[in-house]
């Protein structure tokens, strides 16, 4: 399923009511091949800066599984050259949006104003939360600006650079040092969340990111640019004490600094979850993260009917959640399963790789026929909802996969 998002220029995506046909550039990575036009399917034809960074994350899982290496570093490095192009800050938006006289009157309401698009250039560029396919700039409105892609980008660079040798070199250090010394100038201001809701506000989420990259880019720099590595450090540190001001009595950490008491989000938890650390506020096994985990159970273990009778809930967003009338998400399951290997591995804890064993059972029960994975599933059925082939969802599958197959060489399961 990943391999075929990524470069995807087979395919093409026809916005009718644009009058826009669309077809995916080398290096492009696609939130999901299925053409949707809300319909009611979304339409995820686009490339999104957070997902392409998850999803290049897992690619090395992806290479290990079917021994091509050579074809995925082909993928990784067009999707550095792809990375590069569209945040390049010498770039320039057009001056009117080229879609307008091609639209229908119903759809100009989601039309891209002028102005925002004329005023991309520089490091506006960095604050967009997807592009087009073909690497033009997003045409259609949306929620701006976002916040989390350049962090998520650049951990996920750090990672791939160390796991896959051949991806270091120039490109990836241009791509890396225009994210991080982005993330200076923005670190820790509002921003729109990792589920494009308004308003702007400082979310836990992109907090967890931005600290996270930051503190690894600090290490990244200390040998190439003492000044920029210095910048990162204190900056990181900054941002996880700012975190602080999100945390609840329970200890746990709400969805932003501006939500109110006992608002949990499961963005913050897979947040924590990418930083992927043992030690801080930010390890997996601290406090934060506990207590977020536990408030999170208890809202979906009462809130699906599809819970009733299970010991470890399936998982979505937030209690308030209502998108395709609000459901648990396999993404988040997942990230819940890799968590409950992740802790078993360190721990030896038999019984916490058994919830996990439970929250794959039911995703590999529920999933359709085929490679891909949906987004969602029924609260009470459990049947496929919203996007029927989310690449992110296959992602995560091969990361708890990968965490799996850890903790049973150090626990001895079968």
């Amino acid at each position: 399923m990943i391999a075929r998002a990524c470069s995807a220029t087979g395919l093409s995506q026809h916005r009718a009511g644009f009058g826009w046909t669309v077809t995916p550039a080398p290096g492009s990575i696609l939130a999901s091949t299925h053409p949707g036009h809300w319909d009611p399917a979304p339409d995820y034809f686009h490339h999104w800066i957070r997902d392409a960074a998850i999803i290049a994350r897992a690619m090395p899982l992806a290479m290990a599984e079917d021994g091509d290496r050579a074809g995925w570093i082909r993928r990784l490095r067009d999707y550095l050259d792809f990375s590069l192009a569209i945040s390049d800050p010498g770039r320039q938006g057009p001056a009117v949006n080229p879609l307008r006289a091609a639209t229908a009157a119903d759809h100009l309401q989601f039309l891209r104003p002028d102005a925002e698009l004329a005023a991309l250039t520089g490091p506006a560029w960095l604050e967009e939360p997807r592009v087009a396919a073909d690497g033009g700039p997003d045409l259609e409105r949306w929620s701006r600006p976002q916040d989390d892609g350049p962090a998520l980008r650049a951990q996920s660079l750090l990672e791939l650079t160390e796991r896959v040798p051949e991806l270091a070199g120039a490109a990836s250090e241009m791509l890396l040092r225009r994210d991080l010394e982005h993330l200076l100038r923005v670190a820790g201001r509002p921003a729109i969340g990792p589920w494009e809701e308004e308003p702007a506000r400082r979310c836990s989420f992109t907090l967890i990111a931005q600290a996270d990259a930051m503190a690894r880019g600090a290490a990244w720099a200390a040998g190439r640019d003492a000044g920029l590595a210095a910048a990162l450090a204190g900056r990181s540190a900054a941002i996880v004490a700012l975190l602080g001001e999100a945390e609840d009595p329970d200890g746990s950490l709400r969805e932003s600094l501006e939500a109110a008491p006992g608002t949990h989000d499961i963005a913050t938890v897979m947040a924590i979850l990418d930083a992927g650390r043992w030690d801080g506020p930010l390890a997996l096994d601290g406090r934060w993260m506990t207590a977020t985990v536990a408030a999170l159970e208890r809202v979906f273990a009462d809130l699906y009917p599809l819970n009733r009778g299970r010991a470890v809930p399936a998982m979505g967003r937030w209690r308030g959640d209502v998108f395709f009338g609000g459901n648990p998400w396999y993404p988040c399951t997942l990230a819940c399963a890799e968590l409950d290997y992740r802790l078993a591995a360190r721990h030896l804890d038999g019984a916490r790789f058994r919830r996990g064993e439970a929250r794959l059972a039911l995703v590999l029960d529920l999933a359709p026929e085929g490679d891909a994975l949906p987004e969602q599933f029924d609260r009470e059925t459990g049947a496929p909802r919203s996007c029927p082939a989310l690449t992110w969802s296959s992602a995560a599958l091969l990361q708890a996969a990968a965490a799996r197959d850890r903790a049973v060489q150090v626990l001895g399961e079968r």
